[in-house]
């Protein structure tokens, strides 16, 4: 038998003051109250929206694929931080087109990623995406506020103040690259997935909470602070050879990650007034493929089974079940091709109207008790 530490039942998001629960009406109603409250505790708030956005075109054509770069001006009137976003359209054209790429009746929907630090989204991955007939799309994430764990210089931080964290700016990037879509007319603003790996898992969830403009979202291997209930530990032991990240790992090793309110609980997360599944309540009905890691330790993948499983709930309470899925993989920590080709067959069968692929509805830890009764 696995031992596992639960800080307190997962509470339940439908859950009113006077005990009884709300209906999927009046969730819809309080959506907004409840997303501010979480937002504030646990990422200390956003950054502004910008009220100063330009593009500005950088290149073109690139034989194979049309590469398309442009360079973002985003912030105050007074004072804007500048990032570049990539796009690499699918080649549906004749060859003797090659400077007439698309037509404004050719739209493409969007797989989108922040992670322009890591090397993730590599040539094999913006084929699957061509493959599937999306544009591939990714910018620096770390150009809106750096990763340095005690550093809140740059970016954002010289021109917003507030206790806003580094996801919080790396969120910002995502909304304004919604900003950016709706401005490009290739590109079908009305159907955007993002996803990001890790601590980009994290950014992902928040972008997708504050912006109901993203339809499709994949946070993966997301981990503590991301799509992980914090209620649920694992210490190490003979099935468990390494013990799980805790909300105080995080506080002392990441702290411009942790809103400052989250020091509060750092000994008694028990008393969160949520937990990580809130976040997925506040997507829905919107599209949501939660990936993990079934080695991946130290992320949790028994917190993220615990996490949801609360979220499929959720789901199936707002009538929309089947728009949620999770993919346990065997393996590490990783974000490759077969991660975002699992992610495009999930846009895509979704879109289609299709039912979820069986394997992405299997319980991974059939001998360990859900932390939560409602």
């Amino acid at each position: 038998m696995r031992e596992i530490t639960f800080h307190g039942k997962m509470p339940d998001p439908f859950l009113k003051a006077d005990g009884t629960r709300m209906t999927p009406e009046e969730w819809a109603a309080n959506r907004d109250q409840i997303r501010d409250m979480i937002v504030d505790i646990e990422y200390g708030g956003m950054p502004p929206r910008p009220e100063y956005l330009r593009i500005e075109p950088l290149t073109g054509y690139r034989r194979g694929h049309v590469g398309t770069w442009y360079k973002i001006y985003a912030g105050t009137k007074e004072k804007q931080i500048s990032f570049t976003l990539e796009l690499s359209v699918p080649m549906v054209v004749a060859p003797e087109k090659e400077y007439e790429p698309w037509t404004e009746a050719e739209v493409f929907p969007v797989i989108l990623t922040g992670d322009g630090c890591y090397e993730n989204m590599e040539s094999d991955v913006m084929a699957e995406a061509h493959k599937h007939g999306f544009i591939a799309a990714k910018f620096n994430r770390l150009e809106m506020a750096n990763d340095c764990y005690n550093s809140r210089v740059g970016g954002l931080y010289d021109i917003y103040e507030g206790d806003f964290t580094a996801i919080s700016a790396w969120a910002w990037g995502y909304l304004t690259c919604m900003d950016v879509f709706e401005q490009l007319p290739f590109v079908d603003e009305s159907n955007v997935a993002i996803t990001g790996h890790s601590r980009g898992g994290k950014t992902v969830m928040l972008a997708a909470v504050m912006d109901e403009r993203i339809k499709y979202v994949c946070p993966n291997n997301s981990g503590c602070h991301g799509a992980v209930s914090h209620r649920c530990e694992v210490p190490m032991q003979e099935t468990y050879p390494r013990r799980t990240e805790t909300l105080s790992d995080m506080l002392k090793n990441v702290p411009t990650w942790m809103g400052p309110k989250l020091k509060e609980y750092e000994h008694c997360v028990e008393q969160l007034p949520y937990d990580m599944h809130y976040f997925g309540a506040l997507i829905a009905p919107r599209y949501y493929l939660q990936c993990e890691g079934m080695q991946d330790y130290w992320i949790n993948p028994i917190g993220a089974w615990q996490n949801f499983a609360a979220v499929k709930e959720c789901y199936k309470y707002l009538g929309c079940e089947e728009h949620a899925g999770a993919w346990f993989r065997p393996g590490g920590h990783r974000h490759k091709l077969p991660d975002y080709a699992e992610f495009l067959d999930f846009i895509v069968r979704s879109r289609d109207g299709q039912p979820l692929r069986d394997h992405l509805k299997v319980n991974p830890f059939p001998d360990v008790p859900l932390n939560f009764d409602w």
